[in-house]
């Protein structure tokens, strides 16, 4: 591990600020969740509370007609007073139905149990209005399974047509053979009235059950074509995504080309006055040689950066080679400083034992280095109290990870999902191309760039490139 004591203005689009340590990918995705999210359809807890609602006040409507139907139609003491009795204790079971329900255990179970429950309610308030003296009103049987077909199901409107059909026959069966008392003498033609509004119910119960079962159906399809179209917008805004980005890309290409042909032009001239200097004229003291020795060898290392950037810019096939990692960070961290030492930054590297050589080219590799230190210094820069940044370089498998970490504030939430875009700055003086640049270089070696806050604060880039097959100069354990 070294120390070395702290940058130029970073390109990179960065703006401090802190976040949540969500990663933003190199190519950043657009997609149309945000909007699902807001349509988010209701929960299956929350469906099951509402039919549950409108089971309770079903089940309360038709015991307060039941009540109501006591005090309307004159009935006898004995039987009034079963069908009253009835129809309490179909309110009563609301309050225990209430409490198994949020038990939230065998919830199906208790829906058909509930479904048996009314029926036998329903049946012993038809022995009040008399048995078989009351098949006239043998229509209030259809409340349960239409009910039944719309909330819950097929299988549960069919359940509750053949158990009313069933309860009522035995009903009249036990009234019949005299094994129940008869409350009140049916009339003449009782039976026939019974199977007529019988067969009705077993009419309607399936017709109930048909288009309940046509309706959950549809619904489904509905759903799994809204899905596919969720699906197609999600793409949709993805291609489109790439598409900018691929344009953005090439206009940087064209740009960085422009430029950098520009600044090579202008280095070569500087060089050759630094040469003439070194070697023309009459003889310079010991320390302006050092001095011109030190700005030549800085020329030509920027020309070499210029020659790199235009190959990047061109996007040839990389040459691949095997790069000596620690030999690259030492060189970034070379660069970097005296930079570091003005503005009091503390360059932390830490190499792990043994360390591969990773396939791409060293001017390349060095290049997305820096752009990735020089974006953590410019978050520094304004930054109180001790102002660290980190290299770690460590192998996972066959590949090789670089993570330059910083103790800044973080990136914005909004500015995550643009990080790598060309272009795309939050800074007043920024141009929004040095991360960008590191992210091509990135998908030139085969490897990839992402980015995210950390949880103790800070933000950090994480480059990952393929390890070489066979190891290069040993990559000791360097540092400046």
């Amino acid at each position: 591990m070294t120390d070395i004591a702290a940058s130029r203005p970073t390109t990179a689009a960065r703006k401090p600020a802190a976040s949540d340590g969500s990663l933003a990918p190199a190519a950043p995705r657009g997609s149309g969740r945000e909007d699902a999210a807001a349509r988010r359809p209701a929960t299956h807890a929350e469906r099951r509370g509402k039919r549950f609602r409108l089971e309770i006040a079903a089940r309360t409507a038709v015991a307060v007609l039941a009540l109501g139907f006591t005090a309307v139609v004159a009935f006898d003491h004995e039987a009034a007073s079963v069908i009253r009795v009835t129809a309490l204790i179909a309110l009563g079971v609301n309050l225990p139905y209430l409490l198994a329900v949020h038990s939230g255990r065998a919830v199906r179970t208790q829906a058909f149990v509930r479904i048996l429950v009314d029926v036998a309610l329903i049946t012993g308030g038809l022995y009040g209005a008399g048995g078989l003296g009351a098949a006239p009103y043998l229509g209030v049987y259809a409340i349960v399974p239409v009910y039944a077909a719309i909330v819950f199901s097929s299988l549960a409107c069919v359940l509750a047509v053949l158990f009313a059909t069933a309860s009522y026959l035995v009903l009249a069966s036990l009234q019949s053979a005299g094994v129940v008392p008869v409350l009140a003498p049916p009339p003449p033609g009782a039976w026939t009235m019974a199977a007529f509004n019988l067969l009705i119910l077993n009419i309607v119960g399936g017709l109930a059950a048909l288009l309940a079962h046509a309706y959950r159906a549809s619904r489904a399809r509905l759903a799994a074509l809204y899905a596919e179209l969720e699906r197609a917008h999600d793409h949709s805004v993805q291609m489109n995504t790439q598409l900018q980005l691929a344009t953005r890309r090439y206009v940087l290409g064209e740009v960085v080309t422009g430029v950098t042909h520009e600044v090579r032009d202008a280095l070569q001239g500087v060089f050759g006055h630094l040469w003439l200097a070194r070697r023309g004229g009459p003889p310079l003291p010991a320390p302006a040689l050092d001095h011109l020795a030190q700005a030549e060898q800085a020329c030509e290392n920027a020309m070499r950066i210029m020659s790199t950037t235009l190959d990047v810019a061109r996007r040839p096939a990389p040459e691949q080679e095997a790069v000596a990692v620690a030999e690259v960070v030492r060189r970034v961290a070379e660069q970097k400083a005296v930079e570091f030492r003005r503005e009091r930054i503390v360059l932390r590297v830490e190499l792990a034992e043994p360390l591969p050589a990773v396939l791409g080219g060293t001017l390349q590799l060095q290049q997305a280095l820096l752009n990735l230190v020089v974006n953590a210094q410019e978050e520094l820069r304004d930054a109180a109290g001790r102002r660290e940044i980190t290299i770690v370089a460590r192998q996972d498998g066959d590949r090789v990870i670089l993570d330059v970490r910083d103790n800044g504030r973080g990136i914005p939430p909004s500015v995550l999902p643009h990080l790598f875009e060309p272009f795309y700055t939050t800074k007043t003086a920024g141009t929004g191309i040095g991360l960008a640049m590191s992210a091509g270089i990135a998908e030139s070696l085969g490897g990839t760039l992402t980015g995210e806050n950390r949880p103790e604060g800070g933000a950090a880039f994480r480059l990952t490139v393929p390890a070489a097959r066979r190891r290069s100069a040993p990559s000791g354990a360097g540092g400046a």
